[in-house]
């Protein structure tokens, strides 16, 4: 029972009722509903992956703007895709555009391999000091 009690739980999160506090239940009208937070199942490609991180892909929230119980979720794809969120973040703010570094990314691995292999590959490098390629 203590393990189950430890379990983060999972709470929706309501529009408030009118500012009068009644609780009659009636929604303002214009309230806002919260995106979702989760991230895509198999990107297709990088460029999309970054649009996911950076704007959110279908009305979804983006992954840059999750909160730590949102990333905890999310946790095998976020950590995963976090490296190349750094990668392309770092080009971004060395003065590159998000498409100038996606396509520095493809031209280190190279466009053949799909996404999952450069996320692999991005991370297997950042171990040994990043990619020669890559390096700012």
């Amino acid at each position: 029972i203590r393990r189950i009690a430890l379990q983060p739980v999972v709470r929706t999160i309501h529009p408030r009722s009118s500012a009068n506090g009644g609780g009659d239940g009636v929604e303002e009208e214009g309230s806002v509903v919260l995106p979702r937070a989760m991230l895509s199942k198999r990107p297709k490609d990088l460029y999309e992956l970054w649009g996911e991180y950076e704007f959110g892909l279908n009305g979804l929230k983006p992954a840059k703007e999750f909160t730590a119980a949102e990333r905890g979720a999310n946790k095998f794809a976020y950590s995963r895709r976090k490296v190349f969120w750094d990668v392309v973040s770092a080009f971004v703010r060395t003065g590159f555009t998000s498409d100038v570094a996606i396509d520095k990314i493809y031209a280190a691995y190279g466009r053949q391999l799909s996404v999952t292999r450069i996320l692999a590959a991005l991370r297997t490098d950042k171990h040994q000091g990043g990619h020669p390629s890559l390096r700012l």
